[in-house]
């Protein structure tokens, strides 16, 4: 895919609407996430001032995305730019988020950071993760989810990513790892506006892109196999509008071009 220059404004929305909804995929699947949250109940608000807004909920041993912020917040971290945010989620320790309300919750600050340190490790592939099946599974989920739902900020804002959508039909595809729970995300493309989510589709798909269990998806998503061999084979099966999955394909392949910049 091209190496077109990142867009700070679309690599906010992929951390705010792509890899923040991952939390509770790993809350719900991951040991050590469960035992960071405990009993925590709180609602945590990731702020860009004059933009997008998000909260995570943390309420009986769960987390939970909403989009916008909420009206009660437990915490509020406001960001003055898409770079003050981005250079944040990069590891840039001085780029601190100013805890607009809620700052003096030390303890529920210092869980959630050790919950997003958990969710880096595991998203990153870190070898404690990759050394047991479940870990590898967890992986390729939040991988697949990452770039299912990161397609949406993608194709609002990415030249390289819409021009691979101009060229191919609108519809709605659809991403899934067979016999798993939780592991499908899909793309509407429409003609003029598009949305993602993680979940059952809304509708019946135009293209399903299915992997036969976690270890293909793993391979697939850490690209250690090559997909058109795996077709072949069976381990990934295309049913439906070619074409739709072949361009959303091409887009997807930005989101690790902005993640890994």
């Amino acid at each position: 895919m091209s190496q077109a220059a990142v867009n700070p404004a679309v690599l906010s929305r992929l951390y705010l609407h792509a890899v923040l909804p991952c939390l509770s995929a790993l809350v719900a699947n991951d040991s050590m996430a469960q035992q960071i949250v405990g009993s925590a109940r709180a609602a945590i608000v990731f702020r860009i001032l004059r933009g997008p807004a998000i909260t995570i909920r943390l309420a009986n041993g769960s987390a939970t995305y909403e989009r916008g912020a909420a009206r009660a917040p437990s915490v509020v971290l406001q960001f003055f730019s898409d770079r003050h945010l981005n250079a944040f989620f990069g590891g840039n320790a001085l780029a601190v988020p100013v805890p607009i309300w809620g700052g003096w919750r030390l303890a529920l600050l210092a869980r959630f950071t050790k919950l997003t340190d958990r969710l880096a490790a595991v998203m990153d592939g870190h070898p404690d993760v990759l050394a047991t099946a479940a870990g590898r599974a967890l992986h390729a989920q939040l991988s697949l989810i990452v770039a299912g739902l990161g397609l949406g900020p993608l194709a609002s804002g990415d030249g390289p990513a819409r021009s691979a959508l101009a060229h191919c039909p609108a519809g709605l595809a659809c991403f899934l790892i067979e016999g798993a729970q939780n592991a499908t995300v899909w793309f509407d493309h429409g003609p003029a506006t598009c949305d993602a989510g993680w979940g059952a589709p809304p509708r019946r798909p135009d293209v399903t892109i299915s992997f036969v269990n976690y270890a293909i998806a793993f391979s697939a998503m850490r690209e250690e196999i090559d997909t058109i061999a795996a077709i072949g084979t069976g381990d990934i099966k295309v049913t439906g509008l070619v074409p739709l999955a072949d361009g959303v394909n091409l887009a997807m392949e930005r989101v690790s071009d902005y993640l890994q910049a």
